[in-house]
């Protein structure tokens, strides 16, 4: 193992709480928002909206 791998994986919580965090965000802002929210419905395209961005990442170069 790498010291780049042990470092990511001693990030690993850390970057898996972000991601949870940015869904909390977003769900929070649609919850004021939208007074008839669904958040089932809401979660699932705050995802596909998150996993679309990381496709776009994995796409793009890395400088």
């Amino acid at each position: 193992m790498t010291a780049q791998d042990k470092e990511l994986a001693q990030l690993h919580d850390n970057i898996v709480e972000d991601v949870k965090s940015l869904v909390d965000k977003y769900m929070s802002i649609v919850g004021w928002d939208v007074p008839e929210n669904n958040e089932e419905s809401a979660k699932s395209k705050i995802l596909y909206i998150i996993k679309d961005a990381i496709e776009e990442i994995e796409e793009g170069s890395i400088d």
